[in-house]
């Protein structure tokens, strides 16, 4: 078992005091506009996540004894959903993503999801401007 660093041990021990919670979240809002391939989008992500070790660790314990375990690039995967929301939405689904607790043991510290405008039913096509812009929040982290 690889022993935790300092920042680690802290979030590992508030987490045990206090319970999961979104205090260290650190949530990064990106608006994005004009054509957006989200397939190379979520693989652009999955590669900085396989090519950078902190972002495939969790937390384990044995005995009330702390460490981390590194995942395996195929292992740690992320999970990119897409939601459509309307302009009312917006602001609640943001809070709600940001607000959503880690579960340290289990969760890889990085999470995304795009938000992608509700289009209008009489404007559909290309060169409708609701239809090529979208929100990604490349999420909440810890230390």
């Amino acid at each position: 078992m690889i022993p935790l660093s300092h920042a680690q041990q802290r979030l590992w021990f508030l987490n045990r005091l206090e319970g999961p919670n979104a205090t260290y979240n650190m949530p990064a809002l990106l608006r994005l506009t004009g054509e957006l391939d989200r397939t190379a989008l979520v693989a652009a992500l999955q590669d900085l996540i396989d090519r950078h070790e902190p972002l495939r660790t969790v937390f384990v314990s044995h005995d009330d004894v702390p460490g981390q375990r590194i995942l395996a690039p195929g292992e740690a995967r992320l999970e990119a959903a897409v939601t459509e929301v309307g302009p009312q939405e917006l602001d609640g689904e943001l809070a709600e993503l940001a607000g959503r607790a880690f579960d340290l043991e289990a969760e890889i510290p990085i999470r995304a999801r795009l938000f992608a405008p509700v289009r209008a039913r009489a404007r559909t096509g290309p060169g409708d401007p609701s239809h090529r812009r979208g929100r990604l929040v490349d999420g909440p982290a810890r230390a």
